[in-house]
């Protein structure tokens, strides 16, 4: 009977994960929602992670609708700052010597910089109030300020990338998974170290 109920409470998990990654995907074809999308998720996953969870599905949809318009400000932000840097990067291909070297380390710093408020804008948006300004700023601070957990959910994030980028089998593979349920889980797994992360700032409030 205890068998039973475990066995249950993992699929209805597995199930769980399964339409709150579909609902990320399907939120995200837009492309300009994809921070929306994001924000949303983390806002059911953290509350997950804690054993605070009510119905998926609405809690998914209500945290899209409410965090919609700071999200996708964002996100249409960064995806401006991403071409900047893109750009930048092919610029300084092509300059000689040293002075494409200290472009590329100054890019490189810029990049990691991006990265870090890629990774933890939309949690933030999901758990906290505030301006845009200050949220993108918080995003950068309170990873730093938290350094250990910064490292652990970028080590994470990047582990499941560089893994999926391999070689043609595993990105075929990594495609049908992040469909799937990747994603879901990446978020799952992220969400206990925020938690962490967090956790000061939340008892502050």
């Amino acid at each position: 009977m205890i068998m039973d109920n475990i066995f249950v409470r993992v699929l209805t998990r597995i199930f769980d994960f399964i339409l709150l990654n579909v609902l990320w995907l399907v939120c995200s074809l837009p492309i300009v929602t994809i921070g929306a999308s994001t924000t949303a998720l983390y806002a059911v996953m953290m509350k997950v992670a804690a054993n605070e969870e009510g119905y998926i599905l609405r809690g998914f949809l209500d945290a899209f609708r409410s965090n919609l318009k700071q999200s996708t400000a964002v996100w249409l932000i960064l995806l401006a700052v991403g071409a900047v840097i893109g750009i930048d990067f092919m610029i300084v291909r092509r300059m000689p010597g040293k002075l494409a070297e200290v472009g590329t380390v100054l890019l490189g710093a810029a990049s990691f910089i991006y990265m870090v408020e890629v990774i933890f804008v939309f949690p933030l948006i999901a758990r906290f109030e505030n301006s845009t300004f200050q949220m993108m700023k918080n995003a950068i601070l309170i990873p730093a300020v938290r350094f250990p957990f910064m490292a652990l959910i970028m080590l994470v994030t990047g582990a499941c990338l560089v893994l999926t980028f391999l070689n043609t089998t595993t990105i075929l593979a990594g495609a049908v998974i992040w469909s799937l349920i990747g994603v879901s889980i990446l978020t799952y797994a992220n969400s206990f170290l925020l938690s962490g992360m967090l956790r000061p700032f939340i008892e502050k409030e």
